[in-house]
């Protein structure tokens, strides 16, 4: 394991951060500087995990990817990690799986977000060879018209984690979503955790948006949606962050909840886990 992958099954909950906007998707190297301070206000949030800016970046163009990466290496008063983020590709090849290994390099991790295709994580799990990168996966779910929640393919949570885990993830998640609230959300954790045993993320969007003349626009507010994160983490989860709508506010109002979780789980440890740093450098 490395430090990243020791943090997640440390017991204390990391903060990640929250959206970056589908209108930075093209930005890393025109306007390098917006990038660099989206980035940055997450971290001035409270952010100790940052995904770089190419969700939506074709893993060919090695140059995007080295770009994002470098902009979201700042320098900064504390650490963090970086994680190589990835969205659903169409028509996957085995050329491309390996670059998605190649242009990651660099990165603390490799995260596969917003994934349905089982065979296309597979695929990427094959062509890993011999990199030592974690892959951490996260899926996208929809609350059918039957009240049953699967992926947008028909999957079930169980399903999900079993083929993180068989793909060699070192964490399962779930992010995004189709009519999904914060009730799902602790069910697909709990789901999650009776089929695996690995550590769990979630990055909850902040509500269903609905389109203005101005684009669209997310209903949770920060306070509110912070208000109901101990819910989650009462599941045992080892991340939490944000997703479509959420922003570096919400993000700040999270770092309080999960300040006070891992205060009280310190309470409840023994030996140095109990005695990591928080986000702002003091030792909980």
């Amino acid at each position: 394991m490395n430090r990243f992958t020791d943090m997640l099954r440390s017991g204390r909950v990391l903060l990640m951060d929250g959206a970056m906007g589908t209108q930075l998707q093209s930005v890393n190297r025109s306007d390098s500087a917006t990038v660099r301070a989206v980035h940055r206000a997450y971290l001035d949030a409270g952010a100790e995990v940052l995904l770089t800016n190419t969700f939506q970046a074709n893993p060919a163009t090695q140059e995007v990817w080295r770009a994002a990466r470098e902009l979201a290496r700042l320098p900064y008063a504390r650490p963090y990690f970086v994680l190589g983020d990835v969205g659903p590709i169409d028509n996957l090849t085995r050329e491309i799986a390996w670059q998605i290994w190649r242009v990651n390099r660099g990165a603390d991790g490799l995260l596969l977000e917003t994934w349905t295709s089982f065979d296309a994580l597979a695929e990427v799990a094959h062509a890993r060879d011999n990199s030592d990168l974690p892959l951490l996966v996260s899926f996208t779910f929809v609350r059918a018209a039957n009240e049953t929640v699967r992926t947008f393919d028909g999957s079930t949570p169980e399903e999900c984690a079993r083929v993180a885990k068989a793909v060699g993830a070192c964490a399962v998640g779930a992010n995004c979503g189709k009519e999904i609230d914060l009730s799902d959300m602790v069910e697909i954790v709990r789901r999650y955790h009776d089929a695996c045993d690995l550590p769990v993320f979630m990055r909850p969007n902040a509500g269903t948006p609905t389109q203005t003349a101005d684009g669209w626009e997310y209903p949770r507010t920060p306070a509110p949606m912070a208000a109901e994160l101990p819910r989650l983490l009462a599941e045992g989860i080892a991340m939490i962050g944000g997703c479509c709508g959420t922003t570096p506010e919400h993000i700040r109002s999270f770092r309080e909840v999960v300040d006070v979780s891992n205060r009280n789980q310190s309470q409840f440890s023994r030996g140095p886990l109990a005695r990591v740093p928080d986000a702002r450098g003091e030792v909980n």
